[in-house]
């Protein structure tokens, strides 16, 4: 009988999932108190994918429905898919970048990036701490723990993101990303770093949102703009944050 593959994909996300939301729950309910501080004190959140398609959480949370309309993507073209060959391989980028979208002392970043060894991903939380910015890490492990000091693809310095963060969420994203061992290839199949990425994230949302609730804050939530009167409600959102996020 031929195997399922769809199925064990399925099966092994769910098994995955389960693992990071048992394993991770405190540190996110911590992380989702700074943001909710934040946001309490009418501040804004960054949101920077250091490298490859982890870029998509700053689009996934950016302006989403269900989603914080405090949100400011960094969006670096030259490390987004499509992108330069090695882009994310690039140092001294970061302080432009930062630069750009005037980060500064007293800022929070949450920075996301499902291996945590590149060059522009240990840039920006060096240049953070350097700028006084609180970061929040999503990242893992097992890539950090596996790769060479001297490794190609790392910063100079040799160091791992889950290394000297303080403020960390771990992923769980396993060596080579994929998670299907397939028949007759040799590469493992079916990427999972996009999908942990995307429920941590997401799940800071709802932490945050509970946390604000509870202090009597009403969440800044983005309403879909395709269901009746959805762009009506987000008016006042936009007066409140276009100011001071690009792109919104």
């Amino acid at each position: 009988m031929a195997r399922d593959y769809t199925r064990e994909y399925l099966d092994k996300i769910t098994e995955m999932l389960e693992e990071v939301c048992s394993g991770q729950s405190d540190a996110i309910k911590r992380c989702a108190s700074i943001i909710a501080d934040k946001i309490a004190e009418d501040g804004i959140l960054y949101v920077f994918g250091s490298g490859g398609h982890s870029n998509m959480m700053a689009e996934e949370m950016f302006h989403r429905a269900g989603g914080l309309a405090c949100v400011s993507p960094i969006f670096a073209d030259s490390i987004r898919i499509p992108h330069i060959p090695l882009g994310e391989r690039c140092d001294q980028l970061v302080p432009y970048i930062f630069d750009f979208y005037n980060l500064k002392e007293g800022d929070l970043l949450l920075l996301v990036n499902g291996y945590g060894i590149n060059p522009v991903t240990i840039e920006s939380f060096l240049e953070a701490e350097r700028r006084g910015i609180t970061v929040i890490a999503v990242t893992s492990c097992d890539y950090a723990n596996r790769l060479p000091r001297d490794f190609g693809g790392r910063h100079k310095s040799g160091l791992n993101l889950h290394e000297i963060a303080g403020n960390l969420i771990l992923t769980n994203v396993p060596y080579g990303d994929g998670i299907i061992h397939m028949d007759g290839v040799e590469s493992v199949v079916g990427a999972y770093s996009t999908y942990v990425n995307a429920f941590v994230c997401n799940s800071l949302v709802l932490e945050t949102a509970a946390l604000l609730v509870e202090r009597g804050i009403d969440p800044p939530i983005i309403n879909s703009i395709n269901v009746i009167d959805g762009a009506q409600k987000n008016k006042a959102l936009y007066d409140r944050y276009r100011p001071r996020i690009r792109y919104l």
